[in-house]
């Protein structure tokens, strides 16, 4: 009965053209990798890496931070971390999916009310279900809405946005949406999983860059974007770092970060940290990329940062022209609905410090066919 249950659901998934499978990629250039930097297959990460890891002679944590997988490596690491990004504390996590899980169902509770934006990512969703708060979203990027939903929310009020969104490429007005939130005294949280390493004066983040650290509740930074690695953390006060030692399920119940993670993040954040060169150079791709395709601009999708697309509608159309792509030796996703709205099916670009702008050029010519 189980099996004949899963098969049929798996017809389903078939028929409506959302069927996912793992493949390996290797020989196409890379317009889909969230690696925007180029850090994770760097030969100065690698030589680095090895060199810390040879003073490692523990392997695994042994246990969660609070029983016996805490130690002197990881709460430097975390005060690393806290002083790139001007935040008062940090708190590390296996992943930025588990950070987003471990802070938004830990801090509201039952009559507060968390406010959302309608393109945030999945783990913040499912942060909200695993809460006891009310569960509320606005329209995208779109304050007055916001406002509307502020004055009707009850108990301690926490707004959820991203730094910059993966699937459509644009960005909040932060600083604006602070003031909002300031105004009505509701607390902002910024996933800044796109942002951290990319932007700010040596890739703090956009929230350092728009200079508002002090009047954000936290900041969530992913690690398997722009850092290069794997590995999330949540940036706060010392009293929220406190609390969620306390109160996170995530953190209280997964065992800490290996001696190697620990070892790998530190190298990242030094890699970013020096990594003004690539920062650049993604910039001029960008601006490349957006001054090339201003000619066809109905298109794209509106947007001048590191992720672009192009719509194809329709699943089975989208599905195809990656395949063609694919065929043709490069490596950009179809994204399908549900994850887009129907009829706003495209192909994410993502650009990176390492495309050339031959490769742009022909991408360009093959998405244009």
């Amino acid at each position: 009965m189980t099996l004949n249950y899963l098969r049929s659901k798996l017809e389903q998934i078939n028929q409506e053209g959302l069927n996912r499978s793992l493949s390996i990629h290797s020989d196409e250039v890379d317009f889909s990798s969230n690696d925007y930097l180029g850090i994770s297959s760097s030969s100065a990460f690698n030589t680095l890496f090895k060199d810390k890891i040879q003073r490692i002679h523990k392997v695994g944590s042994t246990g969660s931070r609070l029983l016996t997988g805490n130690n002197k490596e990881i709460q430097d690491l975390e005060n690393q971390i806290s002083r790139f990004h001007d935040a008062q504390s940090a708190l590390v996590f296996s992943s930025g999916y588990q950070a987003n899980l471990g802070l938004i169902s830990a801090v509201a509770d039952r009559g507060d009310t968390i406010i959302r934006d309608a393109y945030c990512h999945a783990s913040i969703l499912d942060a909200m279900r695993l809460s006891h708060a009310n569960s509320v979203k606005f329209k995208h990027n779109d304050l007055a809405d916001l406002e509307i939903k502020i004055k009707k929310a009850t108990g301690n009020v926490f707004v959820v946005t991203e730094g910059l969104y993966s699937m459509h490429g644009d960005m909040p007005n932060l600083k604006a949406m602070s003031e909002v939130c300031h105004k009505y005294q509701a607390h902002l949280i910024v996933d800044e999983a796109h942002t951290g390493g990319i932007y700010g004066s040596s890739g703090q983040g956009l929230v350092y860059e728009k200079n508002i650290q002090r009047k954000v509740f936290a900041r969530i930074m992913t690690y398997g974007k722009a850092f290069g690695y794997h590995g999330g953390a949540i940036l706060g006060s010392v009293e929220l770092t406190r609390y969620l030692i306390n109160k996170s399920r995530p953190f209280m119940f997964t065992t800490a970060m290996s001696h190697h993670q620990i070892a790998g993040l530190s190298v990242a954040y030094d890699m970013v940290r020096h990594a003004d060169q690539e920062r650049k150079q993604l910039k001029d791709n960008v601006s490349y990329f957006s001054k090339k395709s201003a000619y066809n601009r109905e298109l794209w999708m509106a947007s001048h940062t590191h992720i672009q697309a192009a719509y194809v509608l329709g699943n089975a159309k989208v599905i195809e022209k990656a395949a063609m792509l694919k065929d043709e030796g490069f490596l950009a996703m179809a994204i399908r609905n549900p994850t887009v709205p129907v009829d706003q099916e495209r192909i994410r670009i993502c650009l990176h410090a390492y495309n050339t702008m031959d490769q742009i050029d022909l991408l360009l010519d093959n998405l244009t066919q």
